[in-house]
């Protein structure tokens, strides 16, 4: 080959080389261009919202004024689902939310409620997982649950295990309280209270559902003591309260 067929041939190489490290320096130029667009603050802001899913107590506007708490909406790419999902999440009537973003600007947002079960103590609710949580109680009508702290679940195990067995005999808890000693009572439809200890709770159920219709006088019955091997002790309403008037003049003399 000839000297100037070598040059040709080299210059012909060069050529292309730098016309490859052009072209390939135009393209990473263009994709860090293109990220620091898709990366700038309000560059492409969140701008639609569609909420889905069934929610009686948690309303829309509590929903988006959550999200549009979150000052990551400005930038739609950098915006983490998980993020706006745990912000949802401590809204008090969400049990679980899920998070989609929809190309180009859109925020899909699915919800479940808090499957309410039960009031729990003064001020709090059981879900129907025996979780408790805390929010407004006043548009509700459930069962009544109360106990030591931590013990939710049991409870509410316990009122589903004992509800069947008084409405067999036409009956219905209207409340269901774990004393600190671990011992049961419960409070029926028509006031009536059951004191029924710690042991043998559904043989001492099934005595109440077996005798208390045959008491004379039961719009009296104030409660019933069924913590007894066989038979059971009745508190009448006038007793009780003569007992709580005695104790409210002992306390005054206190």
């Amino acid at each position: 080959m000839s000297e100037a067929a070598v040059t040709r041939t080299r210059l012909g190489f060069l050529s292309g080389l730098l016309f490859f490290l052009l072209v390939l320096g135009a393209l990473l130029w263009s994709l860090w261009q293109a990220m620091i667009w898709a990366t700038a603050a309000n560059q492409v802001p969140v701008n639609s919202l569609i909420v889905q899913g069934e929610h009686r107590f948690v309303s829309r506007d509590d929903i988006r004024a959550s999200v549009l708490a979150l000052p990551e909406l400005g930038n739609f790419f950098t915006l983490e689902v998980d993020r706006v999902q745990q912000q949802l999440q401590a809204l008090p009537w969400v049990y679980q939310a899920s998070v989609r973003k929809q190309w180009p600007d859109t925020l899909r947002v699915y919800i479940v409620e808090q499957p309410a079960a039960a009031f729990w103590n003064d001020d709090a609710l059981i879900n129907t997982h025996g979780e408790v949580f805390e929010a407004d109680r006043q548009q509700l009508t459930l069962i009544q649950l109360s106990g030591p702290d931590g013990e939710a679940h049991k409870v509410l195990e316990e009122y589903r295990r004992l509800q069947p067995l008084l409405a067999a005999g036409g009956y219905d808890i209207s409340r269901l309280h774990l004393t600190p000693r671990f011992s049961w009572e419960l409070t029926l439809g028509d006031g009536v209270r059951l004191i029924l200890g710690r042991d043998d709770i559904e043989a001492r159920l099934q005595r109440f559902v077996n005798v208390y219709p045959g008491i004379i006088g039961r719009e009296r019955v104030a409660y019933l003591d069924l913590r007894y091997d066989t038979g059971l002790a009745v508190g009448w309403k006038q007793d009780e309260e003569n007992d709580q008037e005695r104790g409210t003049k002992s306390d005054r003399r206190a």
